[in-house]
């Protein structure tokens, strides 16, 4: 093997220190950058806890305030026993009594105030509703009278001008108006009854169902027995009990029959709806009232007497017009509207035990009373 020369031996040498020194160079290189990255991630940690919440810096003050205040309250709590003065703790204690108290009251005010507020808001909220509503119909009223104030304001032009068309007429002959007479019936005469009610006349036969009645109720007693007993007399019940349901009537009647007070058998005639007469047929010569009632009625012998009803006023003065064309004397008497003819029977028929008799007997020279005025 051949020997090396000195020279590169030397040039070796240099090779390896050369080596080294770059190699130390590189490690230093690394050691320089592990540290400024070490350096950096602490420069920025440091940075970041150092910065400054204001809130969370606030919210610390906030608590230190309140621990503080829990410590003044704890060492006014920690009082030596031997060092409290009752009087002064009762005095206190009175204070702060009364001091709640007046709180209290205050806080009771204000919920009682802010009831009455409420109560006057809805009050003022139903109010305004209601004149709101008000407005409203009002509205609507006043726009209805203004269509109804325009069709009246056609229709007035439309019948000015049908009046302007229509020939003039002559003028009604005047209405004869006799000056009321009131005296009573002549001596002998007899009452011819008429009833003016829904603007019909109906001639009343009071007579035939008097007389009818009369005989029905004697019938009744007969059959039953009713009068064997002359102290009781005719048992009011038992003889009601077959009386009330008789029934009659006529052409312009239906009558009923019903006992009075338990004393008096009566009848009650109840108009035959539409079976009366009108004007026009008391007007007419030829209708059935004029041909089978009013003519039969003797001048000598009988007077109209009327029954009004406050509906058929009109209907009575025609038949009082015709009454007097007639020579017919004739009076009236006004009636209410709820008024029934009605009338007592025949036959002195009295029910129940017999009254007393009088304790003074009537006078025979006692003047009689005056007739009633019943003609006018």
């Amino acid at each position: 093997m051949k020997r090396q020369s000195s020279n590169d031996d030397e040039d070796g040498g240099l090779d390896s220190l050369l080596d080294t020194m770059t190699n130390v160079v590189g490690i230093l290189v690394l050691v320089l950058i592990v540290t400024q990255m070490s350096v950096a991630e602490v420069v920025t940690r440091v940075t970041e806890e150092s910065q400054v919440d204001e809130a969370k810096i606030e919210e610390l003050q906030k608590k230190l305030l309140e621990k503080k205040q829990e410590a003044f309250e704890l060492n006014r709590m920690l009082v030596d026993p031997l060092n409290i003065d009752a009087d002064a703790q009762r005095e206190e204690l009175r204070k702060s009594k009364e001091l709640l108290a007046r709180r209290k009251k205050n806080i009771e005010d204000r919920k009682k105030q802010m009831n009455e507020f409420a109560m006057k808001i809805q009050a003022d909220r139903e109010m305004a509703e209601k004149k709101a509503a008000e407005i409203a119909n009002t509205k609507e009223q006043r726009e209805k009278m203004q269509t109804l104030i325009a069709t009246s304001l056609e229709r007035k032009a439309e019948l000015e001008a049908i009046l302007d068309k229509t020939p003039r007429r002559q003028a009604a002959p005047d209405i004869k108006v006799s000056i009321p007479n009131p005296r009573p019936a002549p001596p002998g005469t007899k009452e011819a009854t008429f009833i003016c009610v829904n603007n019909l006349v109906y001639p009343v036969n009071a007579e035939f169902f008097r007389k009818r009645a009369e005989l029905k109720a004697k019938a009744i007693i007969q059959r039953g027995g009713l009068d064997r007993d002359p102290v009781a007399g005719i048992d009011p019940e038992k003889f009601a009990a077959v009386y009330e349901k008789l029934k009659d009537q006529d052409e312009f009647f239906d009558v009923e029959y019903f006992v009075q007070s338990n004393k008096w058998p009566r009848i009650r005639l109840i108009p035959r709806e539409g079976r009366g007469a009108n004007e026009s047929a008391i007007l007419n010569p030829r209708s059935k009232i004029r041909r089978e009632v009013l003519s039969q009625l003797d001048t000598t012998k009988y007077y109209g007497r009327f029954h009004v009803l406050p509906d058929s006023f009109d209907v009575y003065v025609a038949a009082r017009g015709l009454f007097s064309d007639e020579g017919v004397l004739a009076g009236w008497e006004p009636q209410p509207a709820d008024w029934v003819y009605t009338t007592h029977i025949d036959g002195g028929i009295r029910l129940g035990p017999p009254p007393p008799p009088p304790k003074n007997p009537p006078d025979p020279n006692a003047p009689k009373p005056k007739p009633a005025s019943v003609i006018d």
